[in-house]
């Protein structure tokens, strides 16, 4: 999914960072649709345009309110921030009078076809209207930690029975890697389990019942991410895309070591989330093409 990425308000934007006016960016917005899905070569539609609000505070509600219709019309995805900062949670609460989730729903912005990236700060209520809407939400770990100051309530949000998949957000991290971030999944519930202020006792700083496994992490980055796109995409499974990768546990200089006498099946699968390097991945399929590596040139 690619996304020309829409801002219009001018408070918030310098005049070089943003559309020239509502109109045009709703305009281009547009157009971007058409471009993407009439690229050459792109007949089977395995890029497709993602209508792309920078987030709230960024948009006017003409904007905002536009790129809902688009969305409609279109039938197109739709990808935002949302409530990812203590700033951009309580600037939608003061500018909207309510939190991005139900602002965004307002706009229309809110669809099957909708991923919300980080929603650190949502609430029980958020978590019922994303729900409702059948969106999804990118939790994107790594970014959190550098500049949201908060830790999404990832356990909450599965018990809630919110759609989520693994964002890298590259912008905000070192990394974009999925086995990274799924490591991250697993720090980051840590983090909220026990907490990290030394200055509060270690039986108040922390929440219970708030961990997550590194079964759980590769499926928010396999079938998680399939159903936050609502695609056939993330499993191995009749009607699927065909989507993989092939890994050589037997690199040299590797951090993949098996023991055939001491590990079992879930041990290898542990190690692998935990310690595959991009070395260790020679092929990759995507929908059924070998990408990695590249085919020959006739």
């Amino acid at each position: 999914w690619v996304g020309r990425v829409a801002m219009d308000e001018t408070s918030q934007c310098p005049d070089y960072y943003r559309d020239k006016s509502t109109e045009q960016g709703l305009i281009e917005s547009e157009e971007s649709i058409s471009t993407i899905r009439a690229m050459p070569g792109n007949d089977m539609q395995r890029i497709q345009p993602i209508l792309t609000p920078r987030f709230i505070p960024s948009c006017t509600d003409e904007m905002l309110r536009g790129l809902g219709k688009l969305a409609v019309e279109h039938d197109c995805h739709v990808q935002t921030h949302c409530s990812e900062s203590d700033w951009e949670h309580q600037y939608v609460l003061d500018r909207c009078g309510q939190t991005d989730t139900d602002a965004l729903h307002e706009f229309g912005l809110l669809t099957d076809k909708t991923v919300l990236a980080h929603a650190n700060f949502i609430n029980h209520s958020d978590m019922q209207t994303i729900k409702q809407q059948h969106s999804g939400i990118a939790h994107c770990p790594l970014s959190n930690q550098y500049f949201a100051g908060s830790v999404f309530p990832l356990r909450d949000a599965l018990n809630q029975g919110v759609q989520i998949g693994l964002g890298t957000d590259i912008a905000g991290g070192p990394s974009a890697s999925q086995f990274d971030t799924c490591r991250q999944v697993l720090s980051s519930s840590r983090m909220l389990e026990s907490g990290t202020n030394a200055s509060i006792p270690a039986n108040e700083r922390g929440v219970d019942d708030v961990r997550t496994d590194f079964t759980e992490a590769f499926y928010l980055a396999t079938v998680g991410g399939g159903k936050v796109l609502n695609e056939a995409i993330g499993s191995f499974q009749e009607g699927y895309h065909f989507d993989a990768m092939l890994i050589d546990t037997t690199k040299q200089n590797s951090n993949l070591h098996f023991f055939d006498e001491l590990d079992s099946h879930e041990d290898l699968f542990q190690k692998t989330i935990y310690a595959t390097t991009i070395e260790n991945i020679v092929s990759v399929w995507v929908d059924g093409v070998k990408v990695i590596p590249r085919p020959a040139r006739p």
